[in-house]
């Protein structure tokens, strides 16, 4: 704001503390109504505001998510029926139930071969050591070894 030289300035008159209680109850009565959004460019993905382009891509999406769970229970239905078809029982639930139990089944016997197979491995590295140790040894130390170990076997 510019002032003029030889301007009174602007002195808003004073407002008593009766008078302000008046005007902010009255504010606090009125309804507060929504802003309006200006019209000014594309309102995509704004609620009710969605344009013919927000619609189509929000119903492609949709159209695609529909066709991915109508193959995944095409698949289901698939996988039900192999195992309807390989355990014999014509009750869904269960063939599943028998299905999931043999598939267990199996788990638990490649486990053991695979527990044994560690045994194995153990075992082989305990005389691969072993072979490593006698490698290393001079040939007194070898005749002293075979020594010992025909003692022991003549004792048993």
């Amino acid at each position: 704001m510019m002032r003029v030289p030889g301007e009174k300035p602007h002195i808003p008159p004073p407002i008593s503390p009766k008078e302000a209680g008046k005007e902010t109850g009255k504010a606090e009565e009125a309804p507060k109504q929504p802003r309006p959004v200006p019209p000014s460019g594309p309102n995509i993905g704004r609620g009710p505001e969605m344009d013919a382009r927000a619609i189509a891509v929000r119903l492609s999406a949709l159209a695609t998510e529909a066709k991915e769970k109508e193959i995944g229970a095409e698949e289901f239905e698939r996988i039900l029926e192999e195992v309807i078809e390989l355990t014999g029982l014509k009750e869904p639930q269960a063939a599943l139930e028998e299905a999931n139990r043999k598939l267990q089944e199996e788990i638990e016997i490649e486990l053991q071969k695979i527990k044994e197979n560690k045994d194995l491995m153990e075992e082989a590295e305990s005389w691969q050591t072993f072979a490593e140790l006698l490698a290393n040894m001079n040939a007194d130390q070898v005749e002293s070894f075979l020594g010992l170990l025909k003692e022991e076997i003549r004792g048993l």
